[in-house]
């Protein structure tokens, strides 16, 4: 295996890319100390201040360990991709999706116009009938802008086109869950028709239940025990 310069925007996500790569084909070793700062600056064509980001990822993700003075060496060759999303708990971007797209759903429903519906339908069609994961993933971030666009904020779209940046890895691996793609094609569906109706309080409960879905898959078993425990304690059992 070998590293080859970097060309791509963000460079800093790139450099963490090809490093988790090489890490998980075995190119570095458990324990192993990986090159210095310098020296992948170098191979990967790009500053040091992008490399150490990167290896911030990689500390954050629990492959690496960086020591002063020593280096940063390799502590797992494993990354659970469903516990870390860049460097994000799925819990945590829950919570950040509520907070905005339930309420966008809710005045999408209330605000939107003709042009809105109809890119919205486009869609939703759209993604039904696309096979290719990463197409259909881009769809459905297309989706979810546009209900954004439809409130008449401007400051929704943006907020939630860099949301789903964030989320694409999470996307792309809620891709490849059997059975996830029609379901999801259905809580679009329903989104759509609360929001066609002008019934915000509908499509808000859609986006909510549409991420409450979303939650479940992603949930690690750490989540799990701890929405176990809550159930308990409301219980009193």
């Amino acid at each position: 295996m070998s590293i080859h310069p970097i060309e791509q925007r963000r460079a800093s996500e790139a450099v963490r890319a090809q490093l988790i790569d090489l890490i998980e084909k075995g190119h570095y070793k458990l324990n192993e100390r990986l090159p210095s700062e310098a020296e992948l600056a170098n191979s990967f064509s790009v500053s040091r201040s992008v490399v150490r980001e990167a290896l911030n990822s990689l500390n954050a993700f629990g492959l690496t360990k960086s020591y002063a003075g020593k280096g940063t060496f390799v502590a797992s060759t494993k990354l659970n991709s469903r516990m870390l999303i860049g460097r994000f708990l799925p819990p945590h971007l829950g919570e950040v999706r509520r907070a905005l797209e339930v309420p966008s759903a809710r005045l999408a429903a209330e605000r939107r116009g003709e042009e809105d519906l109809a890119r919205l339908e486009e869609l939703v069609a759209q993604f039904a009938a696309t096979e290719e994961s990463g197409r259909r993933v881009k769809i459905d971030a297309d989706f979810h802008i546009a209900i954004a666009e439809a409130t008449g904020n401007p400051l929704f779209p943006r907020l939630i086109a860099d949301l789903r940046d964030v989320l694409q890895e999470q996307a792309l691996e809620l891709a490849t869950i059997e059975g996830r793609t029609a379901q999801a094609a259905r809580e679009h569906q329903a989104i759509f028709d609360a929001i066609a109706a002008g019934d915000g309080e509908a499509a808000a409960r859609a986006m909510d239940a549409h991420l409450e879905a979303v939650a479940e898959h992603t949930a690690t078993p750490a989540d799990e025990s701890a929405k176990q425990a809550k159930a308990r304690r409301q219980t009193g059992s």
